[in-house]
């Protein structure tokens, strides 16, 4: 009989993975316990045993993330001004207009919809994780959005795998 295990996709299930990605969002290090975090140059990367590095950069003018995956013991950081290096999370920005009908008049607002993009990966583990730190940034960058009533509708914040 074929049994599927379910694994967790939540960073609620695991606490301690938990905190050290709310530690590499912030852009700390960490050097204790099974996950560590040390910055790298502009990056801060996540150490798991048995995986590759997750380096992640964080524009310190902008909330825009770029996550690349890599082997631990490579010495060489992605470039993330070079469109041809794929990152593995990433932002999308884009707005559109919305009619808004009040009474006998239409409003037209923009809408921004901001949408972390996360890849496959055919390690089961680093997918999850993808998942798991997209959700994260997602949470992170919804709950410190601002927006202009009058002339905007609330903006939608979604995290959602790549289709290449």
């Amino acid at each position: 009989m074929y049994s599927q295990q379910k694994y967790p996709t939540s960073v609620v299930d695991l606490p301690s993975l938990e905190l050290t990605l709310d530690i590499l969002l912030n852009r700390q290090e960490k050097d204790w316990g099974y996950f560590q975090v040390a910055k790298e140059g502009e990056f801060y990367a996540l150490y798991i045993p048995t995986l590759d590095s997750f380096k992640l950069y964080k524009n310190p003018k902008s909330e825009n993330y770029r996550g690349y995956w890599r082997h631990p013991r490579s010495e060489i950081l992605p470039d993330v001004k070079n469109r041809d290096e794929k990152p593995d999370i990433f932002l999308r920005n884009r707005s559109k207009q919305v009619e808004e009908k009040k009474k006998k008049q239409t409003i037209r607002k923009k809408q921004r919809i901001i949408d972390v993009k996360y890849r496959y990966n055919p390690c089961a583990e680093m997918y999850r994780l993808n998942q798991m730190i997209a959700k994260l940034i997602r949470d992170r960058i919804a709950s410190n959005i601002t927006f202009t009533p009058g002339t905007e509708i609330m903006p939608l914040v979604l995290a959602t795998e790549v289709e290449d």
